[in-house]
């Protein structure tokens, strides 16, 4: 699924971070400040959950998806050890993003739970529209695979679940078309509770910008260490 969407300018926000990394003095300004407006905007109150989907191709359009509005966690359970998501179709969406896996279904339920999650099922044998629940708490949005649905697991551990819709014949929407529907009902009323941005804390969020600065550059942990270890010497430059 690809959606042209124009960009507006990246405002740059107030300087919030508890030091300087080195790389910033080797990157384009336009570009720390594209990085620092995203972290932000991230929110870890709500994730995506996709439990044993068949087709990479979905996973990967559904991380795109993610990433596209703002989520940082997705939790991806799966019984193969090798999983892989290309890239293509992900547009690298996956290396913003923090990818959880997991080999069985009731483990992802506890630490989400644990987490103080509800966990939210979109289900064909639901009755109540998405649309009339209430968006309060840190949120886990299930996405079940394409032959079954969500699993009794799943389904028995669900605080809500919800169908999306539909007034055409088909019985259902693509995996990553129903997950985009749920995320547009349910981010921006927990932005518009945050006041507009996101929830990641400020410790987070300089973890995240540390591994995200050096995307692009090379050798950029090894550039880091050196001009660090100059800083520690008092040295410059």
């Amino acid at each position: 699924m690809s959606w042209a969407v124009s960009r507006a300018p990246s405002p740059v926000p107030e300087r919030r971070w508890p030091e300087v990394d080195a790389l910033e003095q080797l990157m384009e300004p336009r570009r720390v400040a594209r990085v620092d407006h995203v972290l932000g905007q991230r929110l870890g109150s709500i994730t995506a959950v996709f439990e044993d989907i068949f087709d990479p191709h979905n996973v990967s359009a559904g991380l795109r998806t993610c990433e596209g509005f703002g989520l940082q966690d997705v939790h991806v359970i799966t019984s193969e050890d090798a999983y892989q998501m290309p890239t293509t179709i992900t547009k690298s969406a996956d290396q913003w993003l923090t990818t959880h896996r997991w080999q069985q279904t009731e483990a992802c339920v506890a630490n989400l739970v644990e987490q103080g999650f509800q966990i939210w099922v979109s289900d064909l044998e639901a009755e109540q529209p998405l649309s009339e629940l209430p968006v309060e708490g840190p949120i886990a949005l299930v996405i079940g695979n394409e032959s079954t649905g969500v699993s009794p697991a799943i389904r028995a551990a669900a605080h809500q679940r919800y169908i999306l819709p539909m007034a055409g014949m088909v019985q259902s929407y693509n995996l990553s078309v129903a997950l985009a529907i749920s995320l547009q009902q349910v981010v921006p009323q927990r932005r518009a509770q945050l006041g507009g941005g996101g929830d990641l804390s400020i410790a987070r969020q300089w973890q995240l910008r540390r591994t995200w600065l050096e995307y692009g550059m090379r050798n950029a942990k090894q550039v880091r260490a050196a001009y660090e270890a100059k800083a520690a010497r008092g040295e410059h430059g």
